[in-house]
Order: C-alpha cells, then sequence, then structure tokens
C-alpha cells in the first residue's frame, strides 16, 4: 500500500489546526495567522495545501462532516441490533469516547455561515441527518412498539442534549453537567421502554 503523500499529511495537520482555531476562536477568529502558527507552517503554505480562505471553509466543512461520520461509524459498530435505548445513551455520553468536542463547535461556526454560504447548507444538513437515522434506528430496534412520534421525539431530544454537551466545553462546565445530561438522556429514554 502506497504512503500518504506529503500533501496529503500536511493538508490534514492544517486542517486539524484550523479546527481547533476554529473551536477557540469561531470562524472569523481563525485568522490565517492564528492556523499557520497553530499548524507550525508560514501562512502562504495555507494558500499551498488549501487553497483560498472560500476553498478553506469548504475543506474545514467536509472535515467536520468526515470527522462526524466516522464517530457515527463507531458508535453503529458499538451498538449490536440487541442493543437498548440506555446502550444508546452510554455509549454516546461515554466519557473515555465520543466525539471531538472541536467538530460540534466547529460544525455549530459552520452553521451560522450558511446564509452567507448556502452551498455549505446539504453536507451539514446531511451529517445531521444521519445521526438523527442511527440514533432513530437504534431507538426502534429497542423500542420496536412505540409509536413513531414518540421515537422521533426521543430522537430529538437524546440528540440536542448530546449536541449542548459539546456546546458548552468553552464555558468548562462543572463535571456534574456532563452526568447531569447524561442522566436527562437516560430519563428520556426510559420514556420508550416504559411503553413496552
Amino acid at each position: 500500500m502506497p504512503r500518504p503523500s506529503l500533501k496529503d499529511q500536511r493538508s490534514q495537520e492544517i486542517l486539524d489546526a484550523y479546527l481547533t482555531c476554529v473551536a477557540r476562536f469561531g470562524l472569523e477568529g481563525a485568522t490565517q495567522e492564528r492556523i499557520a502558527e497553530e499548524a507550525g507552517v508560514k501562512r502562504p503554505l495555507l494558500r499551498h495545501y488549501l487553497g483560498n480562505k472560500d476553498e478553506m471553509i469548504t475543506a474545514l466543512a467536509d472535515y467536520v462532516v468526515s470527522g462526524f461520520a466516522e464517530s457515527l461509524d463507531g458508535l453503529r459498530r458499538a451498538l449490536h441490533d440487541g442493543s437498548t435505548a440506555k446502550d444508546l445513551v452510554d455509549a454516546l455520553f461515554a466519557e473515555d469516547v465520543g466525539t471531538d468536542p472541536r467538530l460540534m463547535l466547529a460544525y455549530q461556526a459552520l452553521v451560522t455561515t450558511v446564509p452567507d454560504r448556502p452551498d455549505l447548507r446539504q453536507g451539514l444538513m446531511d451529517s445531521l441527518t444521519d445521526f438523527f437515522d442511527v440514533v432513530e434506528a437504534i431507538l426502534r430496534r429497542a423500542a420496536p412498539d412505540a409509536l413513531d412520534i414518540s421515537i422521533r421525539a426521543v430522537t430529538q431530544g437524546i440528540s440536542a442534549i448530546f449536541v449542548s454537551m459539546d456546546a458548552l466545553t468553552p464555558l468548562n462546565p462543572p463535571e456534574e453537567w456532563r452526568a447531569e445530561l447524561k442522566q436527562a438522556a437516560t430519563l428520556l429514554a426510559s420514556v420508550l421502554e416504559a411503553k413496552q
């Protein structure tokens, strides 16, 4: 198998630095100077590897969507056909696993650019829809007799709770909040299991 090219490797390193900067400073605050410093490269190399500002934003959106897809694949693999709604919540809120909080922060920053960059909307929506679909499928298997409207409502609720956990990261919230958010998701999931 051929080794990845230096350009691919360097592009990934720069994208990771860009992700860090957007998570820390927002999309507008992720200046080329900050990205270059974070990546340990000279600023002109950003253009060489990722292109102009619009191309960089597109590359970041693709990078974020790809990162979520990897996390989602991990969730699918972790939860088998006999998984319960509680298993889903445990997997989503496991402290040693999960998504990189930078992904959610960058995702949120990218969402705010959609009015100016409508080309980003579909990829971001597809990524979120894929997440909802996986959560919904697991809940349907766990509670096959639950009403569709209940499954969808619990899917939205658990997803919103999960997303808010990463969205709060910049605040460095108290550790117990994670446990409380997990408990809230567990209580919501128990609504479906109670109807069995």
